[in-house]
Formats: structure tokens, C-alpha cells, sequence
């Protein structure tokens, strides 16, 4: 029996017509990674909280990704630096990313490599640069910290959202947001915008705020009479809280009210202090606060972070918890901010702290808040994104660019040539066998 000599003909063409359409699905999967690369690339990069001795870099990513930081200086190259998320060892992958450089001279100019996910991003080709300024003698009158809290859209604490913080004729500061979404930003320290001397401080001074978070920008103008705390913020939004404590007129709450003329009595700034209200005649005086946990939170942590204002130099007396209390004290540094961590887990469950010091008049001031320790399993944390880990640097030498250390994830190539170089010649061949068939 003989058999059409068209039919091998036909089954090479549609073997060749489906090599044709898997390659096209395989190029769609090995190069669909390298489309999302682009999201890693870092966007609003800030210099801010320049000093003679730090600084610190931040930035923001699309999606999250590891984030480190290549410093250079006269006679240092390439020095690694991390994340202040990440100081426990591993590399967390994050869209906000704030390093601090702790360790920076005076009167040195740095030059900076971004390293987001393993990958290399410059300024314009060029690294990143800044020369921290000449030293400057403590200041002793400076303003008390701003602080307040973020929320997500979801009214959740928005945890690492970047808060940057300006008053007018100042230079730019910043912080990044705890679990509890509370930011703290020290003023006492303030330089002006060219870094050469002090801000020289007024008793109602502008500020402005800018947040990053969720890919949302947060604005707000605000004041020294209205910063401790500033109202509550969400992502996406436009504030105006300087008429919070000046009475205004207007329903509108983001009424814009310009400053009152120098003439003009103020009122003084105020501070919740346990119960009461700590009224301050001196915008440079310090005053009393306990701003975590806050009153009525809920922590997915059982070592929380105690966290306040006070007078420089004084002690605050802690007792946290309340089946097996922890006592301690912390004295509060020059910039009016105390930290404490207890030194055991806390039993989940509802807790209390109580702090007692003395305030300006040196009256005894004590502040109680209670708080709510989740069990393991019942907070919402969202989906969690595996961490990398470090591994060990080899020393650098000078001009030597050091290996990475990211263990991450690297940035994917373009696509992966060996099953499409395969897949060509095998349809090349088939192709060819059909086409010898014809010609019979």
C-alpha cells in the first residue's frame, strides 16, 4: 500500500507551528521576571539628618526589595552599609528603606552606591555625594521633638512609612515609622538649609511634612505649637494643622491660615501628660511625654518598645506590665528622647506601663497607658516576604568593587537563551526533514 507522500509533509508543519507557539510561551515565561526588575529601581532618594558625624539615605522601591549602601570617602572604600530594619543580621525586603551612616567624619565629602535587590543604581550615572559640615557646640536650647503617627488605608499603624520633616530655613530630617506607625524626629539639633550654623529658633516656626507610603505621598504644614503630636495622618493625603491650636475661624479643617504677626499673642504649646495638659510658655522647653505603646494599643510584639520625651539629663523610672511587672530607668538623652525595651517578653494579654519623672519645675509627673499584647497567630500581618540572609564579605581592597553581599534574589537577566537556541535548531531540523519529503 502506498502512502500520500504530502502526509509527513503536513505533521512537519504542525510540529514546526507548535514549536513555533512554545517558544513563544517559553520567551513569555523565562523573560516575564525581568519585566518587573524595573519596580526595584530607586525612586525619591533623599539625603537628610546631616550632621558632622551621620547622615542618613533613604529611598523608595515599587515593590520590596533588599536595600543596602556602597560608602566611600577619602581612604575608605566601599563600605557596606544596612538598612536599620535589618541591624539583627538578616536582610528584609521592604519599598521604604532608610540607612544611616553613623560613623561619618567632619568636613568629608561621601560618595554613595545605591544597592537595591543586588543591583547597582547611581545618580545620573554618577554616585550619589554629600559633605557632612564642620562641628558645631552643643546646642542647649532647642526645640522639643515632633512626633505623631501614620495609618494605613486600611486604618492599620503604618509601619516603615518615611516621614521627612522640614522647618522653614532648616535642613531636611527624617524617620521611618515604627509597628505602631509613631514617627519621632529630634529638633534640638537643627542646622539651617546650608548646614554652617544652628536654626535659630522662634516661638512658632512652619514645617512641612512629607510621608511615603503604600506609593502614596502624605503632605502637611504644621508649626512648633502644633508638632507634639501632630494629628494622626493617612496615606494619599493634603494637611493643614497649624490652626489646631491657634482658635481660627472657618469649618474648613484644611483652611489655610498664615502665621500670626509677631505682635500677636500665641498660645503656648501643650502636651498631654497622663490626664492632664502641660502647658509650656517656652517653645524650647522640654516637656513630659509617653508616646509608646499608645494608650489602647495592640502590639504583635512581646518585647515593645517604650518610647517618650523628657527633660535632657533627668531619669524616667519605668514599670511595665502587669501579672509579672519589669521595673527599670532610662535617663533621657540631649535631644529630650528616652527608649526602653524590658529585658523579658511580656505574657500576652492586656499590660500597662507606668513612667514617673520630674518636668521643668521639677514636679513629679507620672503616665500610665495600657496596652494589649496579641497572641501568636491572631495579628493580620499581611503575606511575609522571605528575608535573606548575610553572608561573609571578603575585605575590599582599595578601587575593588566588593562582591555583594545580597543572598536575595538577583536582578533577572533578559532572558535565559539555551531553550529557545534549542528549541530554533530542533524546528529548524523538523522544517527540514518536511521539506526533503516534498522534493521526493
Amino acid at each position: 500500500m502506498k502512502f500520500p507522500t504530502k502526509f509527513p509533509t503536513v505533521i512537519g508543519l504542525f510540529l514546526l507551528l507548535s514549536i513555533v507557539g512554545t517558544i513563544i510561551f517559553v520567551e513569555r515565561m523565562v523573560r516575564a521576571p525581568s519585566g518587573a526588575s524595573g519596580s526595584h529601581e530607586p525612586v525619591h532618594v533623599h539625603i537628610a539628618n546631616i550632621s558632622d558625624a551621620s547622615f542618613t539615605v533613604s529611598w523608595v522601591t515599587q515593590v520590596a526589595a533588599t536595600g543596602t549602601l556602597l560608602v566611600s570617602s577619602p581612604g575608605r572604600s566601599n563600605q557596606i552599609y544596612y538598612d536599620q530594619r535589618d541591624e539583627t543580621g538578616k536582610l528584609g525586603k521592604y519599598t521604604t528603606h532608610s540607612i544611616t551612616i553613623r560613623d561619618a567624619h567632619p568636613t568629608t565629602d561621601y560618595t554613595m552606591k545605591l544597592m537595591s535587590n543586588g543591583s547597582q543604581y547611581l545618580d545620573d550615572g554618577k554616585p550619589y555625594t554629600v559633605r557632612t559640615p564642620e562641628t558645631l557646640p552643643v546646642n542647649a536650647n532647642g526645640l522639643e521633638p515632633a512626633y505623631g503617627t501614620i495609618k494605613s488605608m486600611d486604618d492599620q499603624p503604618a509601619e516603615g512609612a518615611l516621614v521627612y520633616l522640614t522647618l522653614e530655613g532648616g535642613q531636611e530630617l527624617s524617620a521611618l515609622t515604627k509597628p505602631s506607625g509613631l514617627w519621632l524626629i529630634p529638633l534640638n539639633q537643627v542646622r539651617t538649609a546650608d548646614l554652617t550654623s544652628f536654626l535659630p529658633t522662634l516661638e512658632r516656626m512652619e514645617e512641612t511634612i512629607i510621608v511615603h507610603f503604600d506609593s502614596e505621598e502624605t503632605t502637611a504644614t504644621t508649626d512648633t505649637l502644633n508638632d507634639a503630636p501632630v494629628p494622626q495622618m493617612a496615606p494619599g493625603k493634603i494637611y493643614d494643622f497649624r490652626k489646631q491650636q491657634a482658635k481660627t475661624t472657618g469649618n474648613s479643617p484644611l483652611a489655610l491660615r498664615p502665621p500670626p504677626p509677631a505682635s500677636t499673642p500665641v498660645p503656648t504649646k501643650a502636651l498631654p501628660v497622663g490626664g492632664a495638659v502641660l502647658g509650656q510658655t517656652n517653645p524650647r522647653t522640654f516637656s513630659v511625654s509617653l508616646t509608646a505603646p499608645a494608650e489602647g494599643s495592640a502590639l504583635p510584639t512581646t518585647l515593645p518598645l517604650v518610647q517618650g520625651t523628657g527633660i535632657p539629663g533627668k531619669f524616667v523610672g519605668l514599670t511595665l506590665g502587669i501579672t509579672r511587672p519589669v521595673s527599670g530607668s532610662v535617663k533621657v538623652g540631649q535631644n529630650g528622647i528616652w527608649n526602653f525595651t524590658p529585658p523579658k517578653p511580656l505574657a500576652p494579654g492586656k499590660q500597662s506601663v507606668t513612667i514617673s519623672t520630674i518636668d521643668n519645675a521639677g514636679k513629679p509627673v507620672a503616665i500610665t497607658h495600657t496596652f494589649t499584647i496579641l497572641k501568636s497567630g491572631t495579628q493580620v500581618l499581611g503575606d511575609a516576604t522571605p528575608s535573606a540572609t548575610l553572608t561573609a564579605t571578603p575585605s575590599a581592597t582599595p578601587n575593588e568593587e566588593p562582591i555583594s553581599t545580597l543572598s536575595g534574589e538577583p536582578v533577572p537577566a533578559s532572558g535565559n537563551e539555551l531553550p529557545t537556541i534549542l528549541l530554533l535548531l530542533l524546528g529548524i531540523g523538523l522544517f527540514a526533514g518536511g521539506a526533503v519529503v516534498v522534493m521526493r
